[in-house]
């Protein structure tokens, strides 16, 4: 294997959207030509998270956390620099040739574990897809999808698979190739015994993976085919699996999401691949646990719309609440499929046909306050005026949560006309803040402004400022780096000044022109990865020479004052009078030397 050559990784980083890419994870909004959002590295209300498609780079103003498309992919991924440059070229259709992960950058301990639970996880999703479908082992796993009307394409789609019942098959086949069995068992792929020993974990169940949103398999959920308990078993909590933030199918659905502008969500995982198969690839649910905040908000930056489509027994019903309640956090629009009593999407396509269940998504949905309309009358007598009262109350909070201020509308003067109130006094019951919060997704976005400060807004002393508007300048342009360096050359105060700036030396030296993405790229720590981030992001005053020579000047004399400081303290120490009056002789020439600049 060979070291990834500089120039894939120029390839792989220009050909990647960082704005795309970002939006993934940010809901941005356009401003002038660049895109704000809210920080996805630390809390906060009001966005400081800045995205030039231009520079190819991202800076919070409120955090100082900032980089390109690789680093960005390194701190939300928690990869390494190879493994996301890998994960980069795998979205941009680039071909990579083989390389030392360890001749590229170094890896921390907690990356180089992450890495081995990724390739262990595709080695063994590629095992039981084997088995499933190219052995007599795994008929019993494809007959059993083949019986609840999965097809082979839609097998291989989300790469299903069978793992055979056999106590030590997956454990073997790790060790087979040298993996750390107790790092597997911390990564959710196997188990060990009550007698001590290791064990298979999905052992005679169909398997589905589980994918990041990146289409990276991070884990496992196991159905049980011959009424065996558990029915299911899953990826517990690992360093790569977490549960509230993953959706089955995601990867599956994320451009047919992109493209329609919507999503259907749904409880199982049997229930996206039917849907899938169907022919609505958007399709996706969430890993036996109810919808959470960051589902929610995961989908919110993708889609306009939701079609919630759960189960239709009384938990269903339920979920479907919670979950409304939650996109609607989130401002997107909410609508719902009902389906009869007992039935799922899986069944309800079984027991009908797909065209059926198609015709039922497009034509027979209803409003998010048509379905609460209906979940709120459950059990209740309204002609009794207590009953009455309160699913009038309980409407009225839920119409004041609508992101859609048309059925806001609707739904005020259908409770006025069966309650013969007057719209007028039901609106006045809207609490305002419901109303804030129900306001277009559109409109509440254009409601929050983005940070402007810019660093050189920070307090800094006057040498510091004056590093960084050199290195700013110098990172834009090769010609006042080179004069830098023949003037000053690596002699700046701060020591990761230093640095940059002979990081910058070298990056030139190569005849590399002015490039602050592709320099960046090069750096590698995430320390310094930032400073040229905010540097990049920095209001900088048209470039002027006698300016540069201010701040060079700023730099030198601060560094003047420091062995000033040196010499001063080693005069208190000295005993020999000679020594003594050398050093005084020394520290009145730098004093004034200090005092003509």
């Amino acid at each position: 294997m060979k070291r990834l050559p500089d120039e894939l990784v120029d390839q792989v980083r220009q050909a990647t959207d960082i704005v795309e890419l970002i939006s993934e994870r940010v809901e941005l909004k356009k401003q002038g030509n660049r895109y704000s959002g809210l920080c996805p590295f630390h809390s906060e209300k009001s966005p400081s998270f800045s995205v030039s498609p231009d520079k190819g780079m991202y800076y919070c103003f409120g955090c100082g956390a900032g980089g390109n498309a690789i680093t960005f992919v390194m701190e939300t991924e928690g990869m390494s620099f190879p493994e996301a440059v890998v994960k980069l070229a795998d979205r941009t259709d680039i071909k990579l040739p083989e390389f030392e992960r360890s001749d590229q950058t170094e890896s921390t301990p907690d990356q180089e574990k992450k890495y081995r639970m990724r390739e262990a996880h595709r080695i063994v999703a590629d095992l039981y897809h084997e088995v499933m479908l190219q052995t007599a082992a795994g008929d019993a796993g494809r007959e059993y999808l083949e019986q609840r009307g999965i097809q082979e394409s839609a097998m291989r789609e989300f790469k299903l698979g069978y793992a055979p019942d056999q106590d030590r098959f997956t454990v073997d086949s790790l060790a087979r190739r040298n993996f750390d069995l107790d790092e597997m068992v911390e990564a959710g792929l196997i188990s060990i015994g009550r007698d001590g020993d290791y064990r298979d974990r999905f052992n005679g169940r169909v398997v589905f993976p589980i994918s990041d949103r990146d289409g990276t398999i991070v884990g496992f959920s196991g159905r049980s085919i011959d009424g065996r308990d558990p029915k299911y078993v899953n990826t517990a909590e690992t360093p790569l699996f977490n549960k509230s933030e993953l959706l089955f199918g995601f990867a599956q659905a994320r451009g047919a999401m992109r493209k329609n502008k919507q999503v259907v969500l749904v409880e199982g995982n049997l229930d996206v691949v039917r849907v899938a198969q169907a022919g609505i690839p958007y399709t996706v649910a969430s890993l036996g646990t109810a919808l959470t905040p960051v589902h929610a908000q995961n989908l919110g930056r993708i889609v306009d719309e939701v079609i919630v489509c759960y189960d239709g027994d009384k938990a269903g019903r339920a979920a479907t609440l919670k979950a409304l309640r939650l996109l609607e956090d989130v401002a997107v629009d909410c609508s719902v499929i009902r389906l009869p009593d007992g039935e799922d999407p899986d069944s309800f396509i079984g027991a009908q046909s797909e065209e059926t269940f198609l015709r039922v998504i497009e034509q027979e949905r209803i409003s998010s306050l048509e379905f609460k309309s209906f979940y709120f009358r459950q059990g209740k007598n309204l002609r009794l005026e207590g009953e009455r009262v309160r699913y009038i109350e309980t409407m009225l909070e839920e119409i004041g949560r609508t992101a859609n201020p048309l059925l806001r509308d609707i739904y005020l003067g259908k409770l006025a006309e069966e309650f013969h109130l007057s719209k007028e006094s039901l609106l006045s019951q809207v609490k305002p803040l419901q109303l804030q919060q129900a306001k277009p997704k559109q409109e509440r976005r254009q409601e929050t402004q983005v940070v402007t400060s810019s660093p050189q807004d920070r307090t800094f002393s006057n040498w510091k400022r004056a590093e960084r508007f050199l290195l700013a300048y110098m990172i834009r342009s090769e010609e006042v780096g080179l004069e830098v360096r023949d003037q000053l050359g690596v002699a700046f105060n701060d020591p990761a000044h230093q640095l940059i700036a002979g990081k910058l030396y070298e990056f030139y030296g190569t005849n590399t022109p002015a490039d602050p993405d592709r320099f960046l790229t090069m750096l590698h720590e995430a320390s310094l990865q930032r400073i040229v981030a905010d540097l990049e992001f920095m209001l900088m005053p048209e470039y002027d020479p006698d300016l540069l020579s201010h701040y060079i000047r700023a730099v030198q004399n601060e560094r003047q004052r420091r062995t000033l400081d040196e010499e001063k303290s080693q005069l208190s120490q000295q005993t020999d009078i000679r020594a003594q009056a050398e050093l005084m002789q020394a520290i009145i020439e730098r004093k004034r030397r200090l005092k003509d600049r």
